[in-house]
């Protein structure tokens, strides 16, 4: 039998962790596309999707390290 709030656990935490990864490409994009003469938006939205993005896997992660009571 499929557990399926295993599942969707598990694809939250993957889709959390894709998220940083997809935030830092945009970043490194963003800063490449300024260096070539681009808008400044770029890396400014870039820098701030990888770090919402960050933040949201760190939270994740420190919520799972606490013991519950």
């Amino acid at each position: 039998m499929v557990k399926l709030s295993k599942i969707a656990r598990q694809a939250d935490v993957l889709l959390d962790l894709m998220g940083v990864a997809v935030g830092s490409l945009l970043l490194v994009i963003g800063i490449e596309t300024y260096r070539d003469g681009g808008s400044v938006g770029w890396p400014i939205a870039g820098s701030v999707l990888f770090s919402v993005n960050l933040w949201v896997a760190c939270r994740r992660f420190i919520r799972h390290r606490k013991p519950t009571p």
